[in-house]
């Protein structure tokens, strides 16, 4: 139960406005809290993102209300998948069921999930409005220090302050929250917008994995895709010399991109990082919350740090609506915690050892070509998928593997579903 001693401006102060912190004001408007929404930038903006919502977070849009919104500018649906190894392609549908992704650019998405948030009568926003530190009762967080547009520097009182700020979470630094885990950034990683590069006949998310690098294609709206790199670390010296170079003379090596690429422009400029940490932190403590790249963070390759932002926003809504209905607080708050550990663990245990992945081996690569060179090859191998696939995948990644595939049809008579 949330201590009633110390009157409060508001019920959530929430740090962040970006889809972790915007879809959590969103949703706790909706229940009627009082919420204080605040962010360092001013919108509509970018950030450093994988744009990437898949299939099984695309809902989650629907749930909040704000998918109309975000297809009604042009984003296109992504139907397909194709995942290419070296020279091998491999494609099919990206999902079952009619199910479709989305790589809407953040400018728009945070914007028109910021815009749903403040149609909630309890929810103000304020931009270009940063949190300077937390204010503190008997080890206890009740509030933050904000500071306005203007330079006002001043204490606003909350029931529980929420960080939503991002991978370098000052919040989560404040609170000192432990991290566990850890596994350090693996592979630098570059991205941008391009014009024109000639599309496939249907959407599809593309994945390259060739000579230890791996590129992705994400289609934007019509005409616009976002081209992104993950290379080694040393490959980091060249796109230091020359950034769009080394990004433009990497992607154009990748199989049949180098003619798909001739028309291409780049709009803007290449974005880029050398690595993003792996870890969990402790999500809760006396007063406060971490949600979103703050408490939870993975390499980019496997696209869903979206999605478990919208996840992590549904769960943590649903605790805190319960405390401020009379739960107690560490029971509440240690179960989702529980919840988002268990959910999401086996995710990032796939994810770090993905990233950590180097080139399939050349003995491989030559097994792939044999399988893909004589179609009679190809219709014996799919005949044997449902009994060889299963175990063949690395353990963290079988559960997921098993739900897909039941998803598309497969029987446990195939041996591809659990008990």
């Amino acid at each position: 139960m949330i201590d009633g001693s110390h009157p409060a401006n508001y019920d959530v102060v929430i740090v962040g406005a970006r889809v972790a912190g915007s879809s959590l004001a969103l949703l706790l408007g909706r229940l009627g809290h009082r919420v204080l929404l605040i962010d360092r930038a001013s919108f509509p903006s970018d950030t450093l993102s994988t744009h990437f919502i898949g299939p099984a977070a695309v809902p989650l849009l629907a749930r909040l209300g704000v998918l109309a919104d975000v297809e009604a500018v042009g984003f296109r649906r992504i139907t397909r998948c194709r995942t290419v190894v070296e020279d091998c392609i491999f494609e099919g549908p990206h999902a079952a069921n009619g199910g479709y992704a989305l790589a809407p650019r953040r400018d728009a998405l945070d914007a028109i999930l910021i815009e749903h948030a403040r149609r909630q009568e309890s929810v103000e926003f304020c931009e270009q409005t940063r949190a300077d530190g937390l204010l503190w009762d008997a080890g206890r967080v009740v509030g933050a220090i904000v500071v306005t547009p203007d330079g006002e520097r001043r204490g606003v009182r909350a029931s529980v302050v929420v960080g939503a700020d991002g991978k370098y979470s000052k919040l989560a630094r404040w609170v000192e929250a432990a991290h566990y885990h850890e596994v350090p950034a693996l592979r630098p990683a570059y991205y941008g917008y391009y014009r024109g590069l000639a599309p496939l006949p249907e959407p599809a998310i593309e994945m390259y994995f060739v000579n230890g690098r791996i590129g992705f294609v994400f289609p934007m709206q019509p005409g616009l895709d976002c081209l992104a790199l993950e290379v080694q670390p040393e490959d980091a010296d060249d796109f230091k010399a020359d950034r769009r170079a080394a990004f433009e003379k990497c992607f154009c090596a990748l199989p049949t991109m180098a003619s798909r690429f001739a028309g291409a422009q780049l709009d803007g400029k290449i974005f880029g990082t050398l690595g993003i940490a792996n870890y969990f932190c402790q999500p809760y403590g006396p007063g406060w919350a971490l949600t979103g790249d703050a408490g939870y963070l993975k390499d980019p390759i496997t696209g869903m740090g979206i999605g478990d932002a919208l996840n992590q926003a549904i769960w943590l809504a649903e605790a805190l609506d319960a405390v401020f209905s009379g739960a107690d607080w560490d029971a509440t708050l240690s179960e989702f915690h529980r919840r988002r550990d268990e959910t999401l663990l086996p995710a990032f245990q796939a994810t770090v050892q993905m990233a950590q992945m180097r080139s399939a081996p050349p003995e491989a690569v030559a097994w792939m070509r044999a399988a893909l060179s004589n179609p009679s090859f190809g219709r014996i191998l799919a005949s044997v998928l449902c009994t060889a696939l299963p175990d063949l995948m690395p353990a963290p990644m079988q559960p997921r593997l098993r739900q897909v595939a039941a998803a598309f049809g497969a029987s446990p008579a195939a041996g591809v579903l659990t008990e």
